[in-house]
């Protein structure tokens, strides 16, 4: 069971939540989903592909977001899962 969370924006398109207890979080705006053992401050917020597409070696292709996330403890945050999409065309 995930509790829905509403991020607070930030200045340079960062969001940031509080999460006050453990438990799973899904951020209403982004899809992500975190994890944490214990109350816990995240910030995040969405890269652009331009800065970092030249790291990216065939066969691989950029292929989705890009989230820069920080957390106020390291060890309490447990597990990120990261939204996807898959292509039906052709």
């Amino acid at each position: 069971q995930k509790e829905q969370v509403t991020p607070r924006r930030l200045s340079g398109g960062q969001y940031v939540v509080w999460l006050d207890a453990e438990g799973t979080y899904q951020c209403s705006l982004t899809g992500l989903i975190f994890e944490v053992t214990r109350a816990v401050k995240i910030t995040y917020s969405l890269l652009s592909w331009s800065k970092y597409a030249s790291h990216v070696e065939k066969p691989w292709i950029v292929g989705g977001p890009l989230f820069d996330v920080h957390c106020d403890s390291a060890s309490t945050l447990t597990s990120i899962q990261f939204p996807h999409s898959v292509c039906l065309g052709g």
